[in-house]
């Protein structure tokens, strides 16, 4: 059931998982609006094996800024929780010349935290607005998504035992399709304003006009070339995980259509909204009871 205006969990058998219906807010705020940074307590300094801890202030408290070692080299991983025992970890993606600490990326880790969830968001590489992260115009999907993995590896074994899931946004989207659908270990999957093909990203270019297409051109020459042929249609259709979408009803780049069509590949679809007034970047009171509303129905 897609929401016009409304947004509520997709009507779909759910046997072991709470449906929650709730009205929006009025009142929208832009995707570049500031987080309110008092609508947390302050958080705790978190270390782990094997990094080097530091903290700084985001998310409306105190992280640990943890330098996880992977085969493809160091990878700083944002880690906050609520209290002593979580219920779970969600490794949260960001996209494109993205950041954790990102309006919108802040929303999402926000909406984790208030269900009582640790989150662990890598600064993930190539990203114009992760200083040191590497060449911007190098960024690819296959780099991206295998960053993802390393993330994602490094929180099982800091938290075995323990749910883990994955959100994204934007080719973070992306990347935690194609991960999904390689395994059967992941709690859910929660994906904003997400990518699911190429094609479908090129022909949004396109129509914003030719210096739309031309300027990923010049930034990610790389990324530009795999957008030819990726697709995370199949693995979405395999991935176990539920899976739950929201995105911004005048988003022009994964317009609505391509983010309902990321939903509807999804082997497991629980919920999908699209909030009115909200670009690719959805931030805001409205987008935050939407948030709730789609963890609700992942169980959370």
């Amino acid at each position: 059931m897609e929401n016009s205006g409304i947004f509520q969990p997709v009507d779909r058998p759910a046997t072991h998982l709470k449906k929650q219906h709730l009205q929006p807010q009025a009142e929208f705020c832009p995707a570049t609006s500031v987080v309110r940074r008092a609508r947390l307590p302050v958080l705790r300094r978190l270390l782990y094996p094997g990094t080097m801890g530091k903290t700084l202030d985001i998310w409306g408290g105190v992280a640990a800024r943890e330098m996880v070692r992977t085969s493809a080299g160091p990878i700083p991983v944002i880690v906050a929780d609520r209290g002593a025992d979580p219920s779970g970890t969600v490794v949260l993606i960001h996209g494109r010349n993205g950041a954790p600490g990102q309006a919108h990326m802040s929303a999402i880790a926000q909406a984790y935290l208030q269900a009582g969830w640790r989150v662990a968001a890598p600064e993930m590489p190539r990203s114009s607005a992760n200083p040191g992260s590497g060449p911007p115009e190098e960024v690819t999907l296959a780099g991206h998504t295998e960053a993802a993995r390393h993330a994602l590896d490094w929180a099982r074994g800091c938290w075995p035992g323990k749910p883990l899931a994955l959100a994204g946004h934007s080719m973070g989207g992306f990347a935690v399709a194609m991960i999904a659908g390689e395994t059967t270990a992941l709690h859910h999957v929660l994906a904003v304003s997400p990518v699911l093909s190429g094609q479908r990203l090129i022909e949004a270019r396109r129509a914003l006009g030719p210096q739309a297409l031309e300027e990923v051109e010049r930034e990610a020459p790389l990324y530009l070339a795999e957008l030819e042929c990726a697709d995370a249609a199949p693995l979405l259709a395999v991935a176990a995980a539920p899976f739950a979408v929201a995105t911004g009803a005048e988003d022009g780049l994964v317009t609505r259509a391509h983010a309902r069509a990321y939903f509807d590949a999804a082997r497991d679809a629980r919920f999908f909204c699209a909030l009115p007034g909200l670009h690719h970047c959805p931030a805001g009171p409205a987008c935050d009871l939407a948030l709730a509303a789609a963890l609700a129905a992942l169980g959370l």
